[in-house]
């Protein structure tokens, strides 16, 4: 007796883990802040070589997939609880055997046999759950679409979207040490590059980088305990850089000045930190604390360095 008694409480406690695991799995995943509580997004990366309305078309697809594979994963969502409660059901047609006499595992096993499946389907179904893609995602969306008119003819976009994180190994720029040797790497992430030839003959870049910076774990003696303790990663701040560079069509164009824009001028998020316009080139270089800063920013950048252009007399 005490051995069924202890086989029956156990039967009960993996009864009650699985339970709250495949209810747990039910729910739709909530999207969870990731390191430093920053917000975790789809990772994704987009080669841009084409023209404006193809290039729009590819990412609603790519947008519209990603949520039909999800939306097919949550009709299917509670199918494992009811295989558990199946399992159940099996399991007790053998305890009411053995209220009658009769000692059988047989249908308890077939009830072990439907948790596993339901564990497997489980977890098949929660990869199903998706990210959210990057407000990135849809500013990029906004600033072709607000060029498509302006691109030469029979020309295409040129560059890239890079959504796969901005503190990545492959994105550390450089790494410092400070007195008492804990290293704090300085990430540099070109989330945006973009170039386009222009109706008019001008040639547009655009580079959005955002600069990251954070410290890297380390072991630290306790003074009291003498004891070494491991302290972890800390994140420093970032802040974003916009670059913007136009080769002016000299044969349509001269570059004159403009009053409000200037070394310090405030455009939106963004604050000029570079300006030049030598050589028939102008470069401007932006900069802005924000986390995140949305598209039309950007294009007001954007329309800034080109309001210096003043068109030649005919």
């Amino acid at each position: 007796m005490e051995i069924l008694l202890c086989g029956g409480g156990i039967f009960v406690i993996v009864m009650l883990v699985i339970f709250f695991y495949l209810l747990n799995t039910a729910r739709k995943k909530v999207p969870t802040a990731g390191a430093f509580g920053k917000k975790n997004y789809a990772p994704v990366y987009i080669s841009l070589a084409d023209k404006p309305m193809s290039i729009l078309q590819g990412m609603n697809r790519l947008k519209a997939e990603v949520q039909r594979t999800e939306t097919a994963g949550d009709k299917w969502r509670w199918i494992p609880m009811l295989i558990f409660f199946a399992g159940i059901g099996l399991a007790l047609i053998d305890v009411l055997l053995l209220l009658l006499g009769y000692f059988s595992l047989i249908f308890s096993a077939g009830g072990l046999a439907l948790w596993i499946a339901a564990i497997v389907m489980a977890r098949s179904i929660r990869r199903s759950d998706s990210l959210d893609f990057s407000p990135r995602y849809e500013s990029l969306k906004h600033i072709l679409y607000t060029l498509r008119d302006d691109l030469r003819p029979g020309s295409t976009f040129l560059g890239h979207l890079d959504l796969t994180g901005s503190m990545l190994t492959t994105k550390v720029a450089r790494s410092t040490k400070d007195t008492q040797n804990r290293t704090t790497n300085y990430y540099r992430d070109e989330w945006l590059a973009l170039k386009a030839k222009l109706y008019d003959g001008n040639v547009l870049r655009v580079s959005a980088v955002q600069k990251s910076k954070k410290r890297a774990s380390y072991t630290k003696r306790s003074r009291i305990s003498g004891k070494y303790k491991l302290k972890p990663e800390k994140f420093k701040g970032s802040a974003q850089d916009l670059k913007v560079r136009i080769v002016v069509n000299p044969e349509l164009y001269q570059i004159g000045s403009s009053p409000t824009l200037r070394h310090g001028q405030n455009v939106g998020k963004y604050t000029i930190t570079e300006f030049s316009t030598e050589g028939g080139i102008i470069d401007l270089t932006a900069s802005s604390p924000f986390e995140e800063v949305e598209h039309e920013h950007i294009l007001n950048v954007i329309h800034s360095a080109y309001s210096l252009l003043e068109r030649k007399a005919a």
